[in-house]
C-alpha cells in the first residue's frame, strides 16, 4: 500500500488519475490524523519490494506527488468472499 500527502484541492484529480493504472486496485481517501499526514491510499501489487517502488515512483511522476510512503504486507491475513445469495442448506427461509 502507498499512503499519499496530496493537496485537498487535487484530491480528487489525483485519486482518478491514480485509479487508472492498472496497478492499482484500489483508491480510496482518508482523513490525515496528528503526526501521519497522509489522505490518499492506494493498494498495488508486485512481485518483490522492488517492484512496488517502481510503481510507486512512476505513479509519483505522473500525479507530481512527492511526499509518500510505502506499506508492505509481511504475510496474509484471512480472507474470504461475500456470500450475496443464500443457499438450500441455510438455516433461514422466507415466510
Amino acid at each position: 500500500m502507498i499512503a499519499w500527502k496530496v493537496d485537498e484541492e487535487r484530491i480528487d484529480e489525483v485519486g482518478e488519475l491514480m485509479a487508472s493504472f492498472r496497478q492499482v486496485s484500489h483508491c480510496y481517501r482518508r482523513d490525515p490524523k496528528d503526526e501521519w499526514p497522509y489522505n490518499l491510499y492506494t493498494m498495488i501489487h508486485g512481485n518483490n519490494e522492488e517492484s512496488c517502488r517502481k510503481t510507486a515512483r512512476m505513479l509519483s511522476e505522473k500525479a507530481s506527488i512527492g511526499t509518500y510512503t510505502l506499506l508492505f504486507s509481511r504475510r496474509e491475513l484471512k480472507k474470504t468472499s461475500m456470500e450475496y445469495f443464500p443457499t438450500d442448506n441455510d438455516t433461514w427461509r422466507f415466510s
